[in-house]
């Protein structure tokens, strides 16, 4: 939807500033739109190639071409403007710090560069995500990342089906079976949480395509036992209904009714977790351990400084005996997203992180007229929080919304919309 001083939308808008946050120049909707589709490529090209059943030189290919239209689309869209002095020297402080990091890592070794230009958990353009912070502060911007979210759940049902028989049928403890599943959840369809939480502002098909995509997760969590992901998948869902409980008109008829079949679920559901098959693989993992003793192996092998700075791009320690086909001992990714922030930069490195994104948060949340600068908030705050159980730092949808939600964090301009103008912008035709 293009803002037009015809359109009614901006009637409800008195202050003549807030037109720029309002509409965005076809020529820059074109690159916006070149940066998503370039992304798209990236992130489908990936997670095809992890399920090793598609030839990954079809795949890095795929990929290539989208790196080429993402950079694009990235350098134009960047403005060097920050919101208050705080977050433009901390920004600056960050980000050429991680510049450091992919410094102290630079390696002519073959292998090791493709490695990081194609992984994108992983890979070096993680560290370029912050730049996302730069982007135009516009109404445009965030529909087309609500369709792009979309988008990539969509794609995450449809391979899901193509390999539901890898995913269903394979021994539970079979790698391949569970990174497909790891994959698929993580790089394309954990976004979708934000779509429940921004509910409001989304049409009835919408809300009902991100409820099953969201179901699917965690039916998905729970068939593989993966703990962390049921995690992230069931929270966000339940803000959304505590969002939809304080929204609501009839909020005491909804309670009621809401306890009801809670009571009912929990007497019938609790009957399926005891005689059923579907949770016994998650009951026996319960509370099993598998983080201390590669945390243990994680704090010996830390000097000082390198808990103060990190070990740069390709930083490692030692822990023998975890993965059965390395032969060194040495790992470079660790489970605890935020040891693996201090292993490549350090404390320095995850202190200059808190600092941007909790007060982008606090603003979010306590200094809003709006449900979408809530949510940015309770984005921001979430992914701290699952940085513990799981990976968050990496370079895809899920990671890049958190930027997304700083830049909104500190834009008092997006923060004080009311709620009525984004509504007709994002769904002008309520359904």
């Amino acid at each position: 939807m293009e803002v037009s001083k015809n359109n009614p939308t901006l009637l409800l808008i008195g202050d003549a500033a807030y037109l720029k946050h309002l509409s965005l120049p076809r020529k820059d909707q074109r690159l916006l739109d070149l940066f998503w589709l370039g992304f798209l490529m990236y992130t489908i090209g990936y997670t095809v190639a992890q399920t090793t059943y598609v030839n990954w030189i079809v795949c890095q290919a795929f990929q290539s071409l989208g790196l080429a239209l993402f950079w694009v689309g990235l350098f134009s869209q960047l403005r060097f403007t920050f919101d208050n002095l705080y977050l433009r020297v901390l920004f600056v402080l960050y980000f050429f710090w991680l510049m450091g990091v992919i410094a102290r890592g630079i390696t002519l070794d073959y292998d090791l560069i493709k490695g990081m230009l194609f992984d994108a958990w992983f890979g070096v353009f993680l560290y370029f995500t912050p730049l996302l912070l730069l982007f135009p502060k516009n109404l445009f911007f965030y529909k087309r990342l609500f369709d792009v979210i979309l988008l990539l759940g969509l794609v995450f049902l449809g391979l899901s089906v193509l390999f539901a028989r890898e995913i269903i049928f394979a021994d539970r403890e079979n790698l391949v079976s569970r990174t497909i599943v790891e994959t698929f959840t993580r790089t394309l369809a954990m976004p979708t949480t934000f779509i429940l939480l921004t509910f409001i502002y989304h049409s009835k098909q919408r809300k009902i395509l991100a409820l099953i995509i969201v179901l699917t997760i965690i039916l998905l969590a729970i068939l593989k036992a993966r703990r962390g992901l049921l995690f992230m998948a069931s929270v966000p869902l339940l803000l959304a209904y505590f969002i939809y409980l304080y929204k609501s008109k009839a909020r005491v008829l909804v309670i009621v009714f809401s306890l009801v079949c809670c009571g009912a679920l929990v007497v019938y559901g609790w009957s399926i977790v005891q005689e059923g098959t579907l949770f016994t693989y998650l009951k026996d993992r319960g509370l099993e351990d598998t983080r201390s003793n590669v945390e243990v192996c994680f704090y010996q092998d830390m000097t000082t400084t390198d808990w103060l700075i990190g070990k740069g791009l390709f930083g490692e320690y030692y822990c023998p005996g975890i993965d059965p086909d390395n032969r060194t001992g040495f790992r470079n990714v660790i489970e605890t997203d935020y040891l693996q922030i201090i292993l490549k930069g350090g404390l320095v490195s995850f202190g200059l992180l808190l600092l941007i994104a909790l007060p982008a948060a606090f603003l979010s949340i306590f200094s809003s007229k709006n449900l979408f600068a809530k949510a940015a908030g309770i984005w921001i705050i979430f992914a701290l929080i699952n940085m513990y159980p799981s990976t968050v730092n990496t370079f895809t949808l899920n990671y890049l919304l958190v930027w997304i939600a700083v830049g909104i964090g500190y834009s008092k301009a997006i923060r004080m919309l009311p709620d009525q103008i984004l509504k007709l912008y994002f769904n002008p035709s309520p359904s």
